[in-house]
């Protein structure tokens, strides 16, 4: 089984790369007003405590020293822009070129990160999601919209997953002898199912995502995606 600090860098790095993304989307096109673009760029302070917790991982794992190097300048800009953005008025916000700024070195790092382990794109897609789910919740957004959007992405992130996976697992039946590979891929489908269905919940009830339940579902994806990980794929 992968070291823990390995597997949490690599998570850590993707999610959070693709959780920008889906951030930076909502800030360039969603038509927010001040305070609503605001209070989401406030939220971003969240996303760099993640990043930075991921360059402490990578550090610790031994990994590459350029993607090492390239996450702590990220986690650097990023508590740089936080700490601008907290001396602003309350409905101000910075450019959101600035936030690129912090996103390149994150972006670069992650792409070679899910070029080498291309089999767990989706599975990073499903968790990114749900990270920039919670993190709009947070700020009080009031695009409906994403409230159904970003739960049918993460399903269809889900069962792509699931696809890829079994299909690879079929494909090399050597692993099914191998106990930890089986347990990894219950505990992978198990908590990545769970989690898929908490998230569209709301939308049964027609009730809109509580933050709690959105963490919940953040917190089980990264499980599946770690378990994920332990499988010698």
């Amino acid at each position: 089984m992968p070291n823990l600090y390995a597997t949490l860098f690599v998570s850590l790095v993707s999610c959070s790369a693709l959780s920008f993304l889906i951030l930076a989307l909502v800030l360039h096109k969603g038509q927010l007003c001040r305070g609503q673009s605001a209070r989401i760029q406030r939220q971003l302070a969240t996303l760099v405590s993640f990043i930075s917790l991921a360059g402490l991982s990578g550090f610790e794992s031994q990994q590459n020293p350029y993607l090492v190097a390239l996450v702590f300048a990220s986690a650097l800009v990023g508590w740089f822009l936080c700490y601008r953005l907290n001396k602003l008025k309350q409905k101000r916000s910075l450019s959101l070129k600035s936030w690129w700024i912090m996103a390149i070195p994150l972006l670069l790092a992650a792409l070679w990160l899910i070029i080498q382990h291309s089999l767990w794109l989706f599975s990073f897609l499903a968790c990114g999601a749900a990270i920039a789910h919670w993190l709009l919740v947070k700020a009080k957004h009031r695009l409906s919209s994403f409230d159904r959007l970003l739960p049918l992405i993460g399903l269809a992130a889900a069962m792509l997953s699931l696809i890829l996976v079994c299909g690879y697992l079929m494909l090399n039946p050597a692993l099914f002898e191998q106990t930890a590979t089986v347990k990894q891929f219950v505990i992978m489908s198990v908590s990545l199912l769970a989690a898929t269905l908490l998230w569209l919940s709301p939308q049964f009830y027609q009730t809109a995502p509580p933050a709690a339940l959105l963490l919940a579902v953040a917190f089980m994806s990264l499980i599946s995606n770690i378990s994920l990980q332990a499988i010698h794929l």
